[in-house]
């Protein structure tokens, strides 16, 4: 079976199945271009892509923080889907972030329990 490979330096952090990477890659790309924020993610191949993850974690900080503000249900949903595995990647590489608040944690807990195969 075919997969993606997402690379912080020499390390791959994730490797999806082609569809589940393609879809993310899209989705992060369309929530960052919404907030205003670059990706952090530069294609080195059409299924691999290489992680800056000073600015991945910005990125993902950005989103977090507007899905934590938001009251709006139908937007968190939509910021959620691609936030879980952009906090399951920050965790991995050993910069998790932060909860302020019990539903933070809450989602922090579930996004770093995703099954992300490495």
């Amino acid at each position: 079976m075919m997969s993606y490979a997402f690379e912080v330096g020499d390390q791959t952090v994730w490797s999806p199945s082609l569809r589940v990477g393609d879809l993310f890659v899209r989705m992060h790309a369309a929530t960052c271009s919404v907030l205003g924020t670059a990706t952090g993610l530069t294609a080195i191949a059409s299924d691999m892509y290489e992680i800056d993850i000073e600015i991945f974690e910005r990125a993902t900080l950005a989103a977090f923080n507007e899905y934590s503000s938001s009251q709006n249900a139908t937007f968190k949903a939509m910021l959620g889907a691609t936030l879980g595995p952009a906090v399951n990647i920050l965790n991995y590489c050993q910069r998790p972030l932060t909860p302020r608040s019990d539903e933070e944690s809450a989602f922090i807990s579930w996004a770093n329990g995703l099954s992300m195969p490495r």
